[in-house]
Formats: structure tokens, sequence, C-alpha cells
């Protein structure tokens, strides 16, 4: 069938589903259920695949401030920040690239089709509204067509339930720092709602090492983030219900970014260069639930628009660079899934979709006569099918098959799968899984259609053409875990995982000019291991390891920024009813880095650790205490080379909830 015919036949099934009346009942989505795991949602015992919920306790009882933040905690993750707290943060899953995990809201794609490589802007993402995030890991293609190479990040938000309340939070501290919250929702009918408002603002600190300031001296490299968000859902009658979400956040962050003086000297303390972005999310779906329930039929539709925009004026006694950059990207995209129990231990399910990437880039930036003009525009579509079967045997067996063949335009087809069974032994609580599957990802739209014009006193001297004609990086992967349990105090487990990366996609030089070719095989393996002790309901501790092993044809830099050794525990107690103590520690061997200031092609930083620390006390059932140290231990490290964190800071505020 043609792609016109298969979209031809789609309209018609929609149509049909659309004047029905039809669903449902989602699945309550409880900590005992993995949404990210397939077309809907699985129970987290019968999952092979690594995973890790971060759920709204546990962001409430870390005091985790947005997204970046709680990702530090999951295994097999390294997270880094460019700059200041809102500047471009990248995180890296099992060795791969900061491009190859797909990041979701809500399950809506969100990575950034004007990147340069299709990556994910981690920073200024709010967690006031989010009620879990899932971390999949490892090739998960078959599920979620590109990007899904080192893993899957979904940050789903919260619905509104029970009575109408509304919450307010004011939080200051040092480092001139002062966040605002309200937040209202509840139920009314057959409708639930929930509606976010927040302000994170700071003066930060000097994110510029001092070896690489100039003689004007310190400076405080401030970020503000105003984040909205509403989501409104609803059931029609027994058999459909549908929600609309929509998110809006506008971050601003001072980047220091590089610079040089009229004398061709480097200058990295940059007062006045800014990056601002604007991102704008909206999602829909309708949810049905026919033949008593054993067919579920599911319909979303997804916008994104992310606009980035940098700005630098010269400086007096600083750098002559003068900046007006514009980056804009646009997706849009819909699915049809179906869920269809054959019998009660196993579920089929199938669907198809259609994503639209746009973005463009304008505007230009002068480096005292050298001139870099941006001037990109385009955009392209793909259609996907997909099929999965899950099956349980009672408690001791199961298993997920999953296909899916991708469709991206003007590039060769693309078939995935998955093979992921597992075996669970409930008399001595042993949990075995495996996990086999393929991945890949479709160059970005500025690798394949990108365009920089470079010239020097008004004559071209360099040209960035982007290349139609590469190939989707592809993937393949294994796992194997083992999980026992020790009674009900003590869990622990290790995973090994090996992937294979190929097609990696480089910038090469052709003379003055350049462009983006298949060059790179990258593979890593390594193992996530972890013990959690619990010796009563009020203490829960974890300690998680991941050890990292990258090989590369390009080995130096494809070595950039992968930790091979990462330690992260996590503790909390409720010390008395009402009151709550936590721990988060990061320790991070980072193996490699670009050095900021160009001197030496690579080097080797040593390892850091950063403990944060927190406290809350419910005074009433309406209000409630909350302070914390980042930082604890005043530990200087640059998570990015040339970019200092922040040091100690403290925190503390006070919630009211009415």
């Amino acid at each position: 069938m043609t792609i016109k015919g298969w979209g031809a036949c789609a309209a018609l099934t929609l149509a049909a589903f659309a004047a029905t009346s039809a669903h449902a009942d989602e699945a309550t989505v409880t900590p005992e259920l993995l949404v990210s795991a397939g077309v809907e949602p699985i129970p987290t015992k019968e999952v092979s695949s690594s995973y890790t919920i971060v759920t709204a306790e546990e962001i409430e009882k870390f005091q985790y401030q947005d997204v970046t933040d709680a990702l530090r905690s999951v295994p097999g993750l390294h997270v880094v920040p460019s700059g200041a707290r809102g500047t471009v943060t990248s995180v890296f899953t099992r060795g791969a690239n900061s491009n190859q995990t797909l990041v979701l809201v809500n399950g809506m794609p969100i990575n950034d089709p004007s990147s340069p490589g299709g990556a994910t802007n981690l920073a200024g993402i709010p967690l006031d509204n989010v009620a879990r995030i899932e971390v999949v890991r490892g090739p998960q293609s078959a599920l979620y067509g590109s990007q899904a190479i080192g893993g899957v990040i979904n940050i789903i938000t919260k619905s509104g339930a029970g009575e109408p309340s509304v919450t307010a939070r004011i939080e200051g501290g040092t480092l001139g720092t002062l966040n605002t919250y309200a937040s209202t929702g509840g139920t009314f009918g057959a409708t639930d709602y929930f509606f976010s408002l927040s302000r994170e603002d700071t003066d930060g600190n000097d994110i510029t090492p001092t070896r690489l300031r100039d003689t004007r001296g310190e400076e405080e490299d401030g970020t503000e983030t105003l984040s909205a968000s509403g989501r409104i859902g609803t059931t029609f009658n027994e058999n459909v219900s549908g929600s609309i979400f929509v998110q809006y956040t506008d971050a601003e962050a001072d980047t220091d970014s590089d610079g040089s003086t009229a004398g061709f000297a480097s200058v990295y303390q940059n007062f006045d260069s800014l990056f601002e972005s604007k991102r704008l999310f909206i999602g829909g779906d309708l949810s049905g639930r026919f033949l008593d329930g054993k067919w579920r039929p599911h319909f979303s539709l997804g916008y994104t628009d992310q606009k980035s925009e940098s700005s630098d004026n010269p400086d007096p006694g600083g750098s002559i660079y003068l900046d007006r950059t514009t980056n804009e990207g646009q997706t849009i995209k819909a699915a049809f899934d179906n869920a269809f129990d054959l019998t009660p231990e196993q579920t089929l399910s199938f669907g198809g979709s259609y994503t639209r990437d746009k973005f463009e880039s304008s505007g230009y930036r002068d480096l005292g006569g050298f001139v870099i003009t941006q001037s990109s525009d385009a955009k392209t579509d793909a259609f996907a099918l997909y099929a999965g079967d899950h099956i349980s045997v009672g408690d001791r067996f199961f298993a997920t098959i999953s296909a899916r063949y991708d469709m991206p335009e003007d590039m060769e087809d693309r078939f995935t799968f998955t093979f992921a069974p597992g075996i669970y032994n409930p008399e001595t609580d042993t949990r075995v899984t495996v996990s086999y599957g393929t991945g890949f990802k479709t160059p970005s739209l500025y690798q394949r259609y990108g365009f920089d014009v470079n010239t020097f006193g008004g004559f071209p001297s360099g040209v960035y053409r982007g290349n139609p004609d590469l190939a989707p990086e592809k993937s393949r992967g294994f796992e194997v875990g083992l999980e026992q349990g020790f009674g009900s105090d003590v869990r622990t487990g290790a995973t090994w995982f090996e992937t294979k990366i190929e097609d990696a996609i480089s910038i090469v030089f052709v003379g003055a000019n350049s462009t983006a070719i298949n060059i790179d095989e990258l593979d890593t393996k390594g193992v996530e291991a972890f013990i959690e002790y619990n010796p009563f309901t009020e203490l829960t501790t974890r300690l998680d390891y991941t050890l990292t092993i990258v090989n590369s044809d390009q080995f130096a830099s494809s070595m950039v920024r992968r930790p091979r050794h990462q330690l992260n525990f996590t503790a909390s107690w409720e010390v008395i009813p009402g009151t709550v103590l936590s721990t988060n520690t990061e320790w991070v061997d980072i193996d490699r880095d670009i050095p900021r200031d160009g001197f030496g092609f690579y080097l080797d930083p040593g390892p850091y650790t950063v403990v944060n620390i927190a406290g809350s006390h419910r005074l009433t059932d309406n209000v409630k205490l909350t302070a914390r140290v980042n930082n604890l231990l005043d530990a200087h490290y640059e998570p990015a080379n040339g970019f200092v964190a922040p040091g100690i800071e403290a925190l503390a505020g006070v919630e009211v909830t009415f």
C-alpha cells in the first residue's frame, strides 16, 4: 500500500473512531506501572528493559529544582550543563551521544529540530507540574522511532484529583535566589484539571573560572525562568475520555560566550552575552474502551515550538564580538495506537504515526570582521507503522516483542525490533531479564540542509553546507539483568549492557568548507548495579554504580563527557511524622573533555563529589516549611570544562495549601 493509501485508510479509521461514543478510563498510573514500556502501561514486574521512575514523592522529598536535578540520580545517565542553570544542558545515556536520547513530555517528543544535532535542551523544564519521570535505557526505536538509541526519557505531568485546592510556595536563599510557585487542581464531575505557574530567578555565580577571567574581575551570571502549564481531562461517557495539555516556558541565562579583543586576545569573561529560549508544548488525546474493554484505541496529537536567541554586544575593554542569531524548530506528531487483549495473559498492540519537523535559522555573528551568517530553512515528514506483543504466564514468565517500520522522507526506510523476555522466581525473589534491540537516528535537519556562510572583509571564506545524502545512525544492543531480594529490607541487582552504534555523523572540513558525513563507529558497554536497604518504612536508602566503557573510531572526540565511573547515593528519613530529612550525593569520574581555552586537544579533569541535603517540616495540614543546601561540601568543579558550577548554596521556603 502506498503512503497516500495508508493515510486515507488511517483517516477513515480515525473518523469512525471519532464518530463513535467510546472510552475511557485510562489505566491509573501507579508506581507499579511503567507508562513508557509500550503503547499502554505495563506492570513494572513484567518489564525486561532497564528503567528508573522518579516519582513526585521523590521530587518533593529531595527537593529537586528542575528536571536536570532529578536526572542526576538516575543510573546510566550523565547530565552536563554548558554554563549556569538555564543554559543548554545535555544528557549522555550509556555512553551514547547527547542527541541519541529521545525526550518526551506526556509521550510527545520535545527534541529540538533547530538544534544542530537534534538534541533536547533539558534546562528550564520545571518540575512543579511533574507527576513522574520515566527513564528506559537501551535501544528503544521499535517503540519510539528515531533518536531512541541510548534510551527514552518521558516526563509525565500531573492531573487534578480530589477536592479543588490551591498551593502557593515561595523560596529564597544565597546567590540572590528567589523562586515562587502557585498551582490549583482538582475534579468537578467527570472533569479534572491542574494549572501551575512558576518563576525561578537567581543572580548566580561567575561561571567562568578564575584562570580564564580577565582584568575586569568577577561577575554574576544569573538566570530567570518563567513557566505556565495546564491540563484538563474529562470522561465523556463510559467509553470515551480525552485530555489537553499546554506548557509554555521563557528562560533567559547569562552565558559568558567566548569572545576576542581587537588585538585577537581571547576573552571568556563576557559580561552581556545572553541566551533566551521560548518553548511551547501542546498535546491532546482521545482514549477509548470497546468490546468489554478488550480493544483500547488511543489517538494523540502534539505540537512543539522551540525558539532560541543568542545576543552579545561589544564590551568596553573586553570582547568586540557581536551576536544576533535565532533558531526556531517546530514538530507536529499524530499517532493512532491500539491495544487488544487476545487473552487475559496476552496483549497485542499496533498503530501508526506521522511526524513533521521544521526549522529555521537566521542572523549573524561578527567576530571582528569575520562574519558567520546563518541562513537555513528546511522541513521533513516521516510515517511509521508498529506492532508489539506482550505476554505473561502467571508470576514467573513475561516477554515483550516489538517491531517498527519507519519511512522518513528522502531517506531509506528503517526496520527496528526489540525482544525482551524475563523470568521471576517468587520462592527466592529472583528476577532475570534479557533484552535485545535495534535503534536508529535520522540526521538532523541542520546536518542535512543547514547552510552557514563565513565571510571576511566581504569575501566568502568558508561555507557549511548540509549533506542531504546522509544515512541514519543505527545501533544494536543487548542487556542481561539479575535482581535479588533478601527479605523485605534489602534488594540488589546488576545489569550488563552493550551497544554498537554505526554510521555516526561527524562534521568534516574540506579546505575552508565543511559538511556532515557518516564516519564514526561507537561501541559502549558497562554495568549498572544497585543496592537498596530499607530497614523500616520511614527510612529508604539506595546506592547506584555505573561503569561505562567507550570505544570509537574517532576515539578522542567520542570519549568526551563520558565518565567511566559514577556513584549516586540517595537516602530519606521521616524522623517524626511530618518531618523528612534527605540527601542525594553524586560522585563523577570524568574521563575526557575539550578545553574551553583551546590550548591542547583534550584534557582529563579530576573526579568531583557533590552532596545535597534537604529537610521539610509540616507545621499544620496546610503549611509546610522547607530548607535545602546544595553542594554542602562547597566542591569546586566544572561539569563542562571552563564553566564553574555554583559553590555551596542555601535556600529556605514555605508552602501553603488551601
